[in-house]
């Protein structure tokens, strides 16, 4: 993937000021991945295999990555889609988060890092899914703000049946400003803080039919994104740099088992309210790299 390199190298990632610590974020630098959200359709056919897809936008892929989303496609297996009591072909819109590496010899190494099905075009009424009802964002921390730091928080919220929260945790916070190991944590530290202050406060709107309904609780991911005035959100198809959580987080008990089957959020768009149930559209083989 050497034609990707200058590319990516281009991508500007913003750098906290340090004094003495220099060294640290040359480190911290390794860390640093390049990113791309490709976004389309996918039709799954009755057996689970992928009867036809198609992506939005491909002029940030270029034919060798083109070349490699299509063999992995190909060979992806779903759970054959069931509605109604039988098999059906099935359409969903797709989400793809490839990670570049750089490598020692000059090249790349790209991955899928995560996979997202989504239920839009499954017929149901939104009122089947719990969905946003009051959600004030959170209070920028002053200290990020006056550094310019960014970065998006994953948070996973119970909501009860009168909409209120019940619990709320931080799964992952990914940040798109470089600094020292100390730096980044406390900026983590402060996105997560500020998040689950504003998630205590918000209400969502519970389901009021099928069969989410009756249950006495719901479960949701939501991507909350700090980012600074003047500055907009990385669309499907365009490159960023970003700087993963390394943080190994203890899954909260409440949500252990729906978030590993839901895999990765970060193939999640930006902003919105992702119930975690079930998919219809279940990838049973790793999506590649």
């Amino acid at each position: 993937m050497r034609y990707i390199l200058a590319m990516l190298l281009g991508i500007a990632l913003a750098s906290l000021p340090v004094d003495s610590d220099a060294g640290n974020v040359r480190a911290m630098r390794k860390q640093v991945e390049s990113t791309l959200l490709v976004s389309g359709k996918i039709v799954i056919a009755p057996d689970g295999t992928v009867k036809e897809y198609k992506l939005d936008d491909t002029r940030a892929l270029g034919a060798p990555l083109e070349q490699f989303l299509d063999a992995n496609i190909r060979r992806w297996r779903f759970q054959p889609v069931v509605l109604d009591g039988a098999v059906v072909t099935a359409e969903a819109p797709m989400r793809i988060r490839l990670v570049a590496h750089p490598q020692d010899g000059g090249g790349m190494q790209v991955r899928i890092a995560a996979t997202w099905f989504g239920e839009e075009d499954d017929g149901r009424p939104a009122t089947d899914f719990p969905h946003q009802g009051r959600m004030t964002p959170p209070s920028y921390p002053r200290e990020a703000q006056m550094l310019e730091a960014q970065g998006i928080v994953y948070l996973v919220v119970s909501i009860g049946r009168d909409g209120k929260v019940q619990q709320a945790d931080v799964e992952r916070v990914n940040l798109r400003t470089l600094g020292t190991e100390q730096q980044m944590a406390a900026l983590r530290r402060q996105f997560a803080d500020a998040s689950l202050r504003a998630a205590r406060d918000w209400t969502f709107l519970p389901p009021t039919t099928g069969k989410e309904a009756e249950l006495d609780h719901w479960l949701v991911r939501v991507p909350v994104t700090f980012l600074m005035q003047g500055q907009r959100l990385s669309q499907p198809g365009e490159w960023e740099s970003y700087i993963p959580d390394p943080t190994v987080r203890e899954l909260p008990s409440w949500a252990r088992e729906r978030l590993r089957l839901a895999g990765s959020p970060e193939a999640l768009p930006d902003s919105g309210v992702f119930p975690l149930t079930p998919s219809r559209f279940q990838l049973l083989n790793a999506p590649g790299s």
